[in-house]
């Protein structure tokens, strides 16, 4: 190969070695006896075997041997046909040794090492230029087909490195100091003088004075809180600071922490508990956010009354009063405040005789520190007829018939996405439920509501707009709202901590919440005082709040209908089981009289059939 002979030359003319010098007349000899025995390559290809060059070519020497080197061009690179590229990356198909043509993967898998070879010296000489034309260095006979490789591989790898990157962008948007200085502004101002006193569920993250200033926030005259975190048992006391920090912005900001703040319980407690062990956990935790209010200045304390579970109500009613009894001999001005439920199962609270029956078990001197919480969607979802007038009317003759109107203390208000009597409890936003907003004017301009803190807990949970889908049906899922706004601050409190996580394949979308819905609802209950509900103004509020929420409410009626469906075809094979074994008792118990009869009968026959006597035996006899 003339060209690889006058290289390997010049190199050696460049760096002469003494032993090179010394035996150059032996090495005529060789070059001689080499070109005989048809080696092309020269002596440089055979002599100083031994050396760092040769050693880096000699496992290809042998293949590079069988084909010529093309012809060097004036500027020493040669322009290699797109189509012998094409040949190389396997777009044409080529020829292999059983005369078949393939391409791809499967020509790369049936080549030859002589085509390895071929394709070893193109894939080294092959560099893009400037107007993507690929060119071939002369001097390139290393073998490069391991660097080739590892260079496909680097830039596989860096492709995959920069889609990572692209997953790994930041999804939510930083605030800028205009947004910032635009959340510390009030959404709206309290509204003073008012004879109803509503408020909403706020966080006290970061200390309960902050509950305060979201209050304000908001514009509520009465407010709710979680005094420590409703969802763990182990919780760090109440901070001195903390402490007198919420009293001075009560102060400040003119709420009464004895008339219009209710704090909530913890859902864990269940205070008629049956197993002793969780009973005085439950009691304990309890007892101490009955001080904590007391440290606070708070009076009233709304809690969830507990379940059955598998004991009796009877049972349960008085586990539940002696706790109370217990709890209101160790505090001295705190008032616990029970809470009415849906009636989902076993759960105390549902009907109104329930509170009635544990007031009369616990010793009547506590009786004036005991409460009740009406919630609208509760006790709508339990039964209870708050929509109509005259229905209302009825709910409240009840209440005070069977518990007393002295003991009511505080309502939640929230509407309910599921129907009348389905015993879930599902919070809507006002006037979007089966309540309806006709249920909230009966409710704002009920007279013995006045002066009781009224605390919204309506869903405010809407889909966060600095958030970026990574694909497309992540974009078109919907949110998820969650039923309560209780529930879901804990969710939102690590929302805010901005603790990322792996969102698995089809997920639903971030929420954040939005205040703007508790500010809103504020001030459409408190233009309801007075309203007339003829009139055109409260007509066309309510259709248009009701169509907000009708697409929810179809679909929640038609889960309804469909378990109402499912709970007949239920009663009826209960019904068809106990008339079949009704009926087995009647014929079993006929056919063992039966079957007495038969064998009376027998008898006889038997007797008849034994041998007559003659007479003359009959005679000795």
């Amino acid at each position: 190969m003339p060209a690889r002979s006058s290289r390997n030359a010049d190199f050696a003319a460049e760096s002469p070695s003494p032993s090179s010098k010394s035996s150059r007349a032996p090495n005529d000899a060789m070059q001689k006896a080499a070109l005989k025995n048809g080696n092309k390559r020269g002596i440089e290809d055979t002599a100083d075997v031994g050396s760092s060059l040769r050693r880096s070519k000699r496992s290809r020497t042998s293949l590079a041997s069988e084909f010529p080197s093309p012809a060097p061009t004036t500027s020493g690179n040669e322009i290699i046909p797109d189509e012998d590229i094409d040949k190389v990356n396997g777009a044409i198909p080529v020829e292999d040794d059983s005369g078949k043509f393939q391409t791809g993967k499967g020509q790369r898998k049936t080549k030859s090492v002589a085509e390895v070879t071929e394709k070893a010296e193109v894939s080294a000489s092959v560099k893009p230029n400037k107007r993507g034309r690929a060119a071939r260095t002369k001097a390139s006979y290393v073998d490069q087909d391991v660097d080739a490789e590892i260079d496909g591989e680097v830039k596989q790898d860096q492709e995959e490195e920069k889609e990572i990157v692209v997953k790994k962008t930041v999804k939510r948007k930083r605030k800028t100091k205009e947004e910032k200085e635009a959340e510390a502004m009030p959404l709206a101002a309290r509204t003073r003088g008012l004879r109803m006193f509503v408020g909403a569920h706020v966080s006290a993250a970061k200390g309960v004075q902050n509950a305060v200033t979201n209050s304000v926030h908001i514009g509520g005259n009465a407010f709710a809180l979680f005094l420590k975190s409703q969802r763990k048992w182990d919780n760090p006391p109440l901070q001195d600071e903390n402490r007198d920090a919420f009293r001075q912005m009560c102060v400040e900001h003119q709420y009464d922490p004895a008339k219009y703040v209710l704090p909530h319980g913890s859902y864990l407690v269940n205070l008629a508990q049956e197993d002793k062990a969780k009973a005085k956990q439950g009691y304990d935790s309890f007892l101490e956010d009955l001080q904590r209010c007391e440290a606070l200045g708070i009076k009233l304390y709304n809690f969830h009354p507990g379940s059955a579970n598998q004991s009796s109500l009877s049972s349960a009613l008085s586990r539940l009063a002696d706790a109370l009894t217990n709890a209101l001999s160790a505090t001295k001005t705190v008032m616990p405040v029970l809470e009415t439920m849906c009636g989902h199962g076993t759960t105390i609270g549902g009907n109104l005789s329930d509170f009635r029956d544990l007031l009369a078990l616990i010793p009547e001197k506590y009786h004036d520190r005991i409460g009740i919480c009406v919630d609208t969607c509760h006790s709508f979802a339990a039964g209870y007829d708050l929509v109509s007038p005259a229905g209302f009317q009825d709910f409240m003759k009840e209440f005070d018939d069977l518990i007393g109107i002295k003991y009511l203390r505080a309502l939640h208000l929230n509407d309910s996405k599921a129907p009348r009597g389905s015993k879930r409890d599902l919070h809507a936003n006002i006037g979007t439920g089966f309540l309806g907003l006709r249920a909230f004017h009966n409710v704002m301009n009920e007279k013995r509501f006045e002066g009781l803190p009224m605390i919204l807990e309506t869903p405010i949970d809407r889909p966060d707009p600095s958030y970026l889908p990574t694909n497309d049906t992540e974009a078109n899922e919907e949110p998820a709202h969650d039923s309560c706004a209780e529930e879901s601050e804990a969710e939102d409190t690590k929302a805010r901590k901005g603790k990322k996580s792996k969102r698995p394949a089809g997920a639903r979308p971030p929420t954040i919440p939005d205040y703007n819905v508790w500010a809103r609802e504020i001030k459409l209950l408190e233009s309801l005082i007075g309203m007339d509900p003829e009139s055109a103004e409260f007509k066309a509020l309510e259709a248009q709040l009701a169509e907000e929420g009708r697409s929810e409410r179809e679909k929640l009626q038609d889960q309804y209908d469909r378990k109402l469906e499912a709970d007949e075809k239920k009663r009826k094979k209960e019904l068809e089981k106990q008339n079949q074994r009704s009926l087995e008792d009647m014929f079993g118990a006929g056919n063992a009289k039966k079957g007495t009869g038969k064998a009376a009968k027998a008898a006889p026959k038997k007797e008849r059939g034994r041998k007559v006597k003659s007479k003359s035996e009959r005679d000795s006899e």
